[in-house]
């Protein structure tokens, strides 16, 4: 097709033979092969003139405009892999990719115009590669998930808090023992109230299940009943991190609670990584490090990292 089209436009074998750096015999073979495909003729030859036939005008039309549009796509792929552009589909915890992740997401479609993100929020591990998501955010120990790869950004941590007001007529818990005179606010998991998991003093691991006052679905209704004052519940550390600044809620057996959950970045394995991934990956990163000036702790190296817009792919140490 692309020697036909090229001896249309030099008006003879020869001159197209001197375009394409072939013999014109090898253009005359090329045409002749072309035709016998089509069964028709393209060309009428004398020794002094090359002529196209009625059908070859017809179809050097078609040939011309997927030409261009193949040429069009051909650039739009070279940008693609030479910046963020094109179609990425995300996956992030409602919470934690609401507050802390997405954000960052956001200010890639600033960075590239040309790259579009799809973002929802999910629990789900198996739900990558069946729906088609590029890059996913969980927490959670990881399953086996062929296929994938998984990038390590942290640990998920925990608080057992109540309010300061809810303590002022109320002792404090100094064990997990004394949390049996309190009221509790607990969890639902599969149908069940959640356990609460904590170290004894000596290092053993302690399973309560708690008889709650009330049983709330997800992080943010227990936080709004613990700042009302009903009662004592484990919300993520970097949801209640400013209540517990200003004081209006106090953390208590800190060392004891365990159950801290890492987080994980995944997306499908590939031989190589395009652009809108990278920057992605980077951004998932990037909020890390801005969150490290409210309630995360990076390691150095990962500091290192963004700062000086590496990519490097080895484990983060964050806490949240």
């Amino acid at each position: 097709m692309g020697v036909f089209l090229d001896v249309c436009a030099a008006g003879s074998f020869a001159a197209a033979a001197v375009r394409l750096g072939l013999t014109p015999s090898a253009v005359a073979k090329a045409v002749g092969r072309l035709e016998q495909r089509l069964g028709v003729r393209l060309f009428h030859r004398t020794t002094r003139r090359l002529a196209l036939t009625a059908e070859a005008v017809a179809y050097r039309e078609v040939c011309s405009a997927a030409r261009q549009r193949i040429e069009r796509v051909e650039m739009e792929l070279a940008l693609m892999v030479s910046e963020p552009a094109g179609n990425l589909r995300i996956s992030l915890p409602p919470l934690l990719g609401t507050h802390v992740i997405a954000p960052a997401l956001y200010r890639l479609c600033d960075t590239w115009p040309r790259l579009r993100l799809e973002i929802s929020t999910s629990t789900v591990w198996a739900e990558l590669a069946e729906d088609n998501i590029d890059l996913a955010v969980r927490i959670g120990e990881l399953p086996e998930l062929p296929g994938l790869m998984a990038r390590r950004l942290g640990t998920q941590r925990i608080v057992l808090c109540g309010s300061a007001e809810y303590f002022a007529s109320r002792a404090v818990p100094q064990t997990a023992q004394d949390l049996a005179g309190h009221s509790l606010l607990a969890a639902a998991r599969d149908g069940r109230v959640a356990p609460w998991h904590f170290h004894s003093p000596g290092g053993e691991l302690i399973v309560m299940e708690p008889e709650p006052k009330l049983v709330l679905d997800g992080s943010l209704l227990t936080l709004s009943a613990i700042r009302a004052g009903q009662g004592i519940g484990l919300v993520p550390y970097w949801l209640a991190r400013d209540a517990i600044l200003d004081g209006s809620l106090v953390p208590i057996l800190e060392e004891l609670v365990t159950g801290h959950l890492p987080i994980n970045a995944l997306w499908i394995a590939s031989p190589m990584i395009v652009p809108r991934l990278r920057v992605a990956i980077d951004a998932v990163v990037e909020a890390a490090h801005e969150a490290a000036e409210h309630c995360i702790e990076l390691d150095a190296q990962a500091i290192a990292i963004v700062r000086s817009g590496g990519h490097a792919a080895s484990s983060t140490g964050l806490a949240i």
